[in-house]
């Protein structure tokens, strides 16, 4: 079977115009059609003025070596910026590090491009197709479907604060393209699941809100997750969620702590089980406490983990300011 090198071709169209992303056969469901489930043509997020779409997990080529990747972007209001994250798990080192800023007025809400970073939504099927390309020809291109997961039960979906809304899941499968560098060679990459979280805006915040999440991948195939409020008002100060081997649910608390350490290490703590993983940062320090860490698990299950901390602030027109007030002077408040 000859597989099509559109990797490179794909990467150098991509400064050119955000309409070629990628051609893929589209995933069909057991009727033969291209219909999707649940979550069909529906993107709930993508109106929102803040919004945070992260991908994150581990690719393997067709030798068995396995790459770590993390992709977010963010946008709020009209400000757009895109983080990616590759790293080497055998030789657990940094392969790129990328970030872009954009200010656009955007009339498409599926598809973006944020400097060389790009992300597109298919309503049609529920997939996703994102990248990044750096100057030194370090990137990806990742298709990943998520068509099934209306009826799959690694989908969690709540408000953690009035207003503030959480989607996250295990997807279906990954493929792709990767390249480490102008002298290597573009590897064609698969996952069968990976971590896809959303959090979203769907009412005016009048004031900031600092997020903490955590993805981890481990080793034996299973992973954990959790988001954290702490604000008072927060309806669920903390989410969390475990998955084994076969996405199945494991009993866990909520509360899942994280506390920087020493050295660059972070410690993520889970109450039930207990837990305690210890996970070294490859990426940047973080600056006044906002950003990405990311590394392999030093102690407790091996694995990887990325950690971010940013936050959510909405600001609200007058008009939007009275509501709000009028609503909290009905309700008594």
């Amino acid at each position: 079977m000859i597989r099509t090198r559109f990797y490179g071709l794909l990467l150098g169209l991509l400064l050119v115009t955000p309409l070629v992303f990628a051609k893929a056969e589209e995933p069909r469901n057991s009727s033969g059609t291209n219909e999707a489930s649940g979550l069909e043509n529906k993107l709930e997020s993508s109106d929102a003025r803040q919004v945070d779409w992260t991908f994150s997990g581990a690719v393997t080529n067709e030798s068995g070596e396995r790459y770590h990747f993390y992709f977010q972007l963010q946008r709020r209001d009209s400000q757009y910026q895109a983080l990616a994250v590759l790293i080497d798990d055998k030789s657990k080192e940094l392969v790129f590090y990328e970030k872009s800023e954009e200010q656009l007025q955007v009339s498409d809400n599926k598809q973006w491009q944020i400097g060389r970073a790009f992300l597109r939504f298919n309503p049609i099927n529920n997939s996703w197709v994102f990248g990044i390309r750096s100057k030194e020809q370090k990137g990806f291109n990742f298709k990943v479907d998520t068509l099934e997961l209306a009826d799959s039960t690694s989908v969690k979906k709540q408000e953690i604060r009035d207003g503030i809304e959480l989607l996250i899941s295990r997807t279906g499968r990954l493929n792709g393209h990767l390249q480490t560098g102008a002298d290597s060679k573009e590897q064609f990459v698969t996952a069968p699941k990976i971590w896809f979280r959303q959090i979203w805006t769907s009412k005016p915040q009048t004031s900031e809100h600092l997020v903490t999440a955590v993805l981890c991948d481990f080793n034996e195939k299973g992973g954990l997750y959790a988001v954290n409020i702490k604000e008072e008002d927060a309806a669920r100060a903390s989410v969390a969620g475990w998955y084994d081997a076969n996405s199945k649910a494991v009993r866990m608390s909520q509360f899942v702590s994280v506390k920087e350490e020493k050295d660059k290490t972070w410690k993520i703590h889970v109450a039930l089980p207990k837990t305690t993983l210890l996970v070294m940062n490859l990426l940047p320090a973080l600056e006044n406490r906002y950003g990405l860490v990311a590394g392999f698990i030093n102690k407790g299950i091996p694995g990887f983990c990325a950690i971010s901390r940013h936050n959510i602030h909405q600001d609200v027109t007058t008009k939007e300011k009275e509501v709000l007030s009028e609503t909290r002077i009905g309700e008594g408040l």
